[in-house]
């Protein structure tokens, strides 16, 4: 490998990180880009790079990076509106969710129960 290839496969490293940075950071892909000094036609072109590398060569290498978009995490909240029930066992009290699976009650009321 000539020293220009090393030195691409290296860029190839640090663009396919900062992939995942943007992707995971929240931020559009324009807006890492501004905060970074970065084109946003320099950060497609590596994704675009990294990405078309990944299917010429069929399943990816041990360096090769895939990208998935996932779904945000579920936010939930724990506010006195949502609860289901409250329970009261002595002086403690056990506010019940949707959720709470039968399994989950039984050993928090047990726990109460030692309280």
């Amino acid at each position: 490998m000539t020293s220009n290839e090393l030195k691409h496969e290296a860029r190839k490293q640090e663009w396919s990180m900062s992939i995942q940075e943007c992707r995971g950071s929240g931020l559009s892909v324009s807006e890492w880009c501004r905060q970074r000094g970065v084109t946003t036609a320099t950060y497609y072109r590596w994704e675009r790079e990294l990405l078309t590398g990944v299917r010429k060569n069929g399943a990816p290498s041990s360096t090769a990076v895939t990208f998935a978009e996932l779904p945000a995490p579920k936010q939930v909240s724990r506010n006195v509106a949502e609860r289901s029930a409250t329970l009261h066992i002595g002086n403690a009290s056990l506010d019940i969710y949707p959720g709470c699976d039968a399994e989950q009650l039984r050993l928090l009321v047990e726990l109460l129960r030692l309280c």
